[in-house]
């Protein structure tokens, strides 16, 4: 049984989120020891992982998948959404720290785990994709490199 290229991407999306939530919440927690607010620590957290997890998908997750854009394209479009994705979900964590009384690390890590579908939905089919010229080589490259794993 092989596993679908999709999947086998995913999975390795998930393991670089996994990674950048775990740093994310590593430096929030670093910064509220030493005393910084929890919207404050959680935006730092977040614009420190922003490039760290660009550039571990690029190499981990969408080596595969560069024809589309250019470099610049790609991480200027990564750049934009995830601060647009932070912009919605900072107020989401302000409801849960300050209404719902939920610890700031505890919000921030249910935040980011609500959003990891849809960052892999933009980050696949727009940071990503194939141009239709392209996705034929790009499928096939892919199913190649699935078969080898």
């Amino acid at each position: 049984m092989t596993i679908s290229p999709m999947v086998g991407r995913l999975s390795r999306f998930a393991a670089v989120g996994a990674f950048g939530t775990a740093l994310n919440l590593a430096i929030m927690a670093v910064m509220l020891g030493l005393g910084t607010h929890y919207l404050v620590a959680a935006i730092v957290a977040t614009e420190l992982t922003i490039l760290s997890n660009f550039l571990m998908q690029e190499r981990l997750v969408f080596r595969d998948m560069r024809e589309g854009r250019t470099f610049r394209q790609r991480i200027l479009a990564s750049f934009g959404f995830n601060n647009i994705e932070t912009l919605v979900r900072m107020p989401v964590l302000v409801l849960l720290v300050d209404l719902l009384l939920i610890p700031g690390l505890v919000a921030q890590a249910a935040t980011l785990a609500v959003a990891f579908l849809i960052r892999f939905a933009f980050t696949s089919r727009v940071i990503h994709r194939v141009r239709p010229v392209a996705s034929r080589q790009v499928l096939v490259a892919s199913l190649q490199e699935e078969q080898q794993s």
